[in-house]
């Protein structure tokens, strides 16, 4: 009996080495395709893409995405723009009235492994928000609110190449640096002749202000970015 059982262990190790050496099989294709070596047939490439994600300017206004990849770096830019590349066009007006959204990136992106990245941007937001009112018993106001924000944001995502094609994802972008300023211009008020004070105009100029500031000073997630690359 002991001598069938060691004869049935050196036959399934034999069985197991023929498997492993399969020769149908060859072992520098499967090692490329499990571990390829390089992303891109090149270290430098240009990229072209359309970006899209959780941004309070993207989410309205897809960015149109401008690289350059150079091994293991990628530079670029992204820029956005409701008037010429907006959605949500009918819920948008019926929310924030007669408005414009748009910004734009600047980035890079440092790789590291086969897909992770690092990334590091610098943003400019715009609002336009026209004919803005607060009328009251006590008064009424026609007014324009200008929102611009710029901000410095940190972050990491993931970054796959095909054949032809790019699909890049900012997981999460934590902002690290704010700049805001707000611009109002007013047409007319009459809170100051019907109830001798606009303290209460006032307070509500700024009240949207610091909202929409806080809106415009939101992180940015699942920024997903998809084009080609030549």
């Amino acid at each position: 009996m002991l001598f069938c059982l060691q004869f049935s262990t050196v036959t399934h190790a034999q069985d197991l080495t023929q498997i492993d050496e399969d020769p149908y099989l060859d072992p520098d294709s499967a090692s490329e395709v499990l571990q390829p070596a390089k992303r891109t047939e090149s270290a430098q490439a240009y990229l072209f893409g359309i970006s899209y994600g959780l941004n309070p300017i993207v989410i309205l206004a897809p960015a149109i995405s401008l690289g350059m990849y150079w091994d293991p770096l990628v530079f670029g830019m992204e820029i956005s723009d409701s008037e010429h590349l907006g959605i949500w066009e009918k819920e948008r007006r019926e929310n924030f009235g007669t408005s414009r959204f748009r910004g734009d990136t600047q980035f890079i992106k440092w790789l590291y492994g086969n897909n992770f990245y690092l990334i590091a941007a610098r943003e400019h937001r715009i609002i336009n928000l026209w004919n803005r009112t607060y009328n009251r018993l006590s008064g009424h106001a026609l007014y324009d609110m200008h929102i611009e924000t710029t901000l410095t944001s940190l972050g990491a995502g993931l970054l796959r190449f095909n054949d032809i094609g790019f699909l890049a994802i900012d997981v999460l972008r934590f902002n690290v640096q704010k700049k805001e300023s707000v611009k109002v211009v007013e047409y007319w008020e009459t809170w100051s002749t019907r109830s001798g004070t606009r303290e209460a105009l006032d307070e509500n100029i700024q009240k949207r202000s610091d909202k929409w500031v806080d809106i415009l000073d939101s992180p940015s997630g699942f920024i997903v970015t998809f084009g080609f690359y030549f």
